[in-house]
């Protein structure tokens, strides 16, 4: 199988390409690290392998819907 059909065919099984679903993974991981490891947002961001912290902010807005800070906060009012 080429590169070309792999890809294809991951975008039709999974509803997105191969490096989106990678960062929808890490940003999920992320979100867990905020969730139940109670890591600051900086943390997880580096723990993700980040070193630019707005480009893992917004790449974890693209994909959780919420950016960090606003994300542990509606978990910490619930």
């Amino acid at each position: 199988m080429n590169e070309f059909k792999l890809r294809r065919i991951f975008k039709q099984v999974f509803g997105m390409g191969i490096y989106d679903y990678y960062q929808h993974l890490r940003m999920k991981e992320a979100a867990r690290l905020l969730r139940e490891e109670k890591l600051s947002v900086s943390e997880a961001g580096y723990a993700m392998g980040f070193e630019n912290l707005g480009h893992f902010t917004r790449v974890f807005e693209k994909h959780i819907g919420k950016k960090p800070k606003k994300y542990i906060q509606n978990i910490q009012q619930n």
